[in-house]
């Protein structure tokens, strides 16, 4: 097996959570043991999808014509983002790239993001700058949670580490350079913006090296225990091969399908020295 591997948002968090869930699923790549989600679901997921597209194909400079949409409700979504676009106010000037995915070196692995929207430039000051946007279609969060949750600290991470690859001319852009705003459909006022320090960026690096020296360790022992807490296994389909079903209803992550488990051709990679 090569022990090299692709560690995404969903598989740090799978790790944290059970590292016998993270074998089963991403080395061993058992199959979800439960039965087709919900038709609810699975409709409510598809209205996310269809909503990113959307997005995706304005940035990329295709007409987005409202009357064409099928869905009375994501066309209910766009008009709320052409009516209050949380871009407005960045420089005109300044590039945007849509669905764009980065790989950075940790330890023996990879660290691996696509956001949805990254937006480059320079600022009053001149100085380069980094903006990652992400479309939220689903429960709405606070700041605080938002700020802790994985997807937030990989992302800050991968850009202080690997913007570069946007910028060889210029090098490793600064922490203070970088940020990220999360845009909900049902607040399309209220977007949340997080920034990220030097200090803040530096114990986050540690903790993602840390943990990719975890992740070494059982992989060399081949050792993967189970989680000593059970409420985990509530939302964890894989109970069933753990012999914890009296756990409760299984649910599987929706947001999954959003993201590949590994990087695409298309994905930037930063220069190393």
């Amino acid at each position: 097996m090569d022990n090299r591997l692709s560690l995404s948002q969903y598989k740090l968090a799978n790790f944290l959570a059970c590292q016998h869930r993270f074998q089963l699923r991403y080395l061993r790549r058992l199959p979800w043991p439960t039965s087709p989600l919900p038709e609810r679901t699975e409709q409510i997921l598809q209205y996310g999808q269809e909503f990113h597209q959307l997005v995706e194909r304005h940035f990329l400079g295709m007409k987005i014509i409202p009357s064409t949409i099928p869905d009375e409700r994501v066309r209910q979504w766009w008009q709320a983002f052409t009516t209050h676009s949380p871009i407005q106010e960045l420089p005109t000037d300044a590039r945007f790239l849509p669905e764009t995915g980065l790989t950075v070196p940790l330890g023996n692995h990879l660290l691996y993001g696509r956001f949805d929207l990254l937006v480059l430039g320079n600022d009053e000051q001149e100085r380069p700058f980094a903006h990652v946007f992400d479309w939220k279609t689903g429960h709405l969060a606070d700041a605080d949670e938002l700020k802790s949750r994985w997807q937030t600290r990989l992302y800050l991470a991968l850009l202080a580490e690997g913007g570069s690859a946007f910028w060889p001319q210029v090098g490793p852009l600064a922490a203070e350079q970088i940020s990220l705003t999360y845009w909900y459909v049902q607040e399309p006022t209220a977007p949340v913006t997080i920034g990220c320090s030097a200090t803040e960026h530096q114990a986050n690096w540690a903790e993602l090296q840390q943990i990719a020296a975890q992740l070494d360790q059982a992989i060399a022992a081949n050792v993967w225990p189970l989680t000593d807490d059970w409420s985990a296994c509530r939302e964890c389909a894989y109970q069933i091969y753990c012999g914890r079903q009296g756990a409760g209803t299984a649910v599987p992550e929706l947001d999954e399908t959003e993201e590949p488990d590994t990087p695409n051709e298309q994905l930037l990679t930063p220069e190393l020295p």
